[in-house]
C-alpha cells in the first residue's frame, strides 16, 4: 500500500493500492491552512483505509506555492520516516493528466493551473510512458496565458489518489521516482524587511 500527499493546491490524502485503485481519500479545498488540515487528514484516511502497512509515501513536488508546498512535502517525508517507508515523489500535474488520459484525452495536451498574478503553471505531455502515465515535455513553467502552448488544455485539481496512482503503476514499471526537490518555480509571495523601521518615526 501506498500514502499519498499533495498539497499544491488543496489538502488531498489517499491510501493507494499496489495496482493504483484508491482505498480511501480524503481532500480539504481550504488552500490556505494546509498546515492545520494535514496531521488530522493523514490519521483519518489512514484510519478509513484500516492502517494497512505502508510501504511507500508518495506526495507532489508542485508546481505550486511556495508554502503550500513545504507544508506537504514536510509532512510526507516525517510519514514516511515514522512508517519506514521509501519516498516517491510525483510532479503534482502528473496526476491531472492522468486523470485526463482516464477521461480518453490523449497525448499532445497541456496541464495548466493558476498560479496567480495573472500567470498560469503548464505542462506539455505529449505521449504515455511503460506504466500509461503521461511523459511531460520538458519542465512546468509558469508565466502569462499567452505563454502556454498552443495544444489542447486540461484543466482539473491535483487529487492525491491519482497521485498515488501514477507512483504506483510507474513503482510496477520500475520507473524511477521525480527528484525530490519541489517545483516553486518562482519566489514566495511573502519577502522579508531588509531594513528596521523606526517606531518613533
Amino acid at each position: 500500500m501506498l500514502l499519498a500527499i499533495d498539497t499544491s493546491g488543496a489538502t488531498s490524502a489517499a491510501v493507494v493500492a499496489d495496482d493504483g485503485a484508491v482505498v480511501a481519500a480524503l481532500l480539504d479545498e481550504d488552500v490556505r491552512a494546509h498546515a492545520e488540515h494535514i496531521g488530522p487528514m493523514l490519521e483519518a484516511v489512514l484510519d478509513r483505509a484500516g492502517r494497512p502497512t505502508i510501504e511507500a509515501v508518495a506526495y507532489g513536488v508542485g508546481p505550486g506555492p511556495f508554502t503550500g508546498l513545504r507544508v506537504g512535502m514536510a509532512a510526507a517525508r516525517a510519514a514516511a520516516l515514522v512508517l519506514g517507508a521509501v519516498e516517491l515523489p510525483v510532479l503534482s500535474h502528473d496526476a491531472v493528466a492522468l486523470a485526463a488520459v482516464r477521461r480518453g484525452v490523449r497525448p499532445a495536451f497541456v496541464v495548466v493551473a493558476d498560479a496567480k498574478r495573472r500567470e498560469r503553471f503548464a505542462t506539455v505531455y505529449r505521449r504515455l510512458d511503460a506504466a500509461g502515465v503521461p511523459v511531460r515535455d520538458g519542465e512546468p513553467t509558469v508565466g502569462p496565458e499567452e505563454s502556454i502552448p498552443a495544444l489542447p488544455q486540461v484543466l482539473g485539481a491535483v487529487d492525491a489518489g491519482l497521485l498515488g496512482a501514477v507512483a504506483a503503476l510507474r513503482r510496477a514499471a520500475d520507473i524511477a521516482p521525480e527528484p525530490q526537490e519541489a517545483r516553486y518555480l518562482r519566489s514566495p509571495d511573502v519577502t522579508i524587511a531588509t531594513a528596521r523601521k523606526s517606531v518613533l518615526g
